[in-house]
């Protein structure tokens, strides 16, 4: 595991911070941290993803930021997260790992997703996930098809089954991300409920009346198009990834064919919720 450390050099560290995971997030990182003191920490599996994010980082930050970087063994980076990471509630949804799971829910309407900390995306703890989350108890889920893009560790599909989807449909490029997807889905005993698939949006042709898309603003404009066709009409389309300044850039890239329905902030994201085939 490749990490690069970039040390913030300005009073605007949250702001700074964000921004520096949203431009990382297109070179295919797996984990995102920030330690503290203006210094945002982000991992990656291979050098070429590492010195490619490193390049688009330091061009687009420029001295705001002093970058380099560091070789961290995975197991380094598991057994840390493990240490720190705890169970939390999203809504009706508690993402816990296997040592700090809750009591039984006292309601059938409550839902918990095991989740152990690997080399995917999606713990519970970052705020595009909750916000991903959140807009999928949004929707009336029971009996229906969901499509999960870019599903990284799996925790939006699992828990769009255990929320009452028929079938939960995750994709993603990334074969560590699928190998976590595979292990949640497996300890959440929904294997007969969640399909996994290796590909990209672009080669992907099944469509769904629910869809999640937890990427990067840039990503969800520029694919805007494609993404919107993976919704059966009258579907609703989930985002997130989105950072504030984004929002107007992204909602019109959507507004063709389809409503802003709803929208949540958290920190400095933003999730959105839109329902495909009416204009806006």
């Amino acid at each position: 595991v490749l990490e690069v450390s970039c040390l913030v050099n300005t009073g605007n560290t949250v702001s700074l911070a964000d921004r520096v995971a949203a431009i990382a997030d297109d070179f295919d990182p797996f984990a995102v941290e920030e330690p503290g003191g203006g210094q945002v920490r982000v991992y990656f599996g291979s050098t070429t993803d590492r010195d490619a994010a490193l390049s688009a980082v330091t061009a687009e930050c420029g001295p705001e930021v002093c970058v380099s970087a560091l070789y961290v063994q995975a197991d380094d980076w598991a057994t840390r997260s493990q240490s720190n990471l705890r169970a939390v509630r999203i809504g009706r949804v508690t993402v816990a790992p296997p040592w700090d799971l809750p009591k039984p829910a006292a309601s059938d309407n409550e839902v918990v997703v095991r989740l152990r900390p690997a080399l995917g995306f999606g713990s519970g703890h970052h705020p595009t996930t909750r916000l991903a989350l959140l807009g999928l108890q949004q929707v009336a889920l029971r009996g229906q098809d969901m499509l999960d893009l870019g599903t990284g560790s799996g925790l939006l599909a699992v828990a769009a089954v255990k929320l009452g989807a028929r079938l939960a449909i995750g994709i993603d490029r990334d074969a560590d991300a699928l190998r976590s997807a595979q292990q949640c889905v497996t300890e959440n005993h929904v294997s007969g409920r969640v399909e996994l698939l290796k590909g990209d949006l672009v080669t992907l042709s099944s469509t769904a009346p629910v869809v999640t898309a937890n990427l990067t603003g840039a990503t969800l404009t520029r694919l805007a198009p494609t993404i919107r066709s993976r919704v059966t009409p009258g579907g609703h389309l989930i985002l997130s990834g989105i950072l504030a300044s984004e929002v107007d850039t992204v909602v019109r890239s959507y507004a063709t064919g389809a409503e802003l329905v709803w929208q949540a902030f958290e920190e400095e994201w933003v999730g959105l919720m839109v329902r495909v085939g009416t204009q806006s």
